[in-house]
């Protein structure tokens, strides 16, 4: 039986660049906060490999960094921001771990 796909706009639009800076710095944020809780959670209850996460809090960073200056560069030359953000959503088996 094939794996279900669904395909989800999840942004999708023209914004002024104070919109565009809420709706992503936003979305970015709680990423960072959900990889910092689950590093946490990781650290403190089972003790184990926290590096995926730590990597994911940097790379979000530094996606965070590059959409300010967007932002910035966008405002200051009268511009909007266009904005396309997909999900794609699909169902894997469970690896099974003993």
């Amino acid at each position: 039986m094939e794996n279900p796909v669904e395909h989800i706009k999840l942004i999708h639009g023209v914004f002024s660049p104070a919109a565009a800076a809420d709706v992503l710095l936003s979305l970015i944020n709680d990423k960072i906060k959900f990889h910092t809780v689950q590093s946490l959670n990781l650290k403190t209850g089972y003790n184990e490999n926290t590096e995926e996460s730590e990597q994911r809090i940097l790379q979000l960073k530094e996606a965070k960094e590059i959409v300010k200056f967007m932002v910035v560069d966008a405002r200051n030359k009268n511009y909007e921001v266009s904005i396309e953000g997909d999900i794609t959503l699909k169902l894997t088996k469970r690896q099974q771990t003993y």
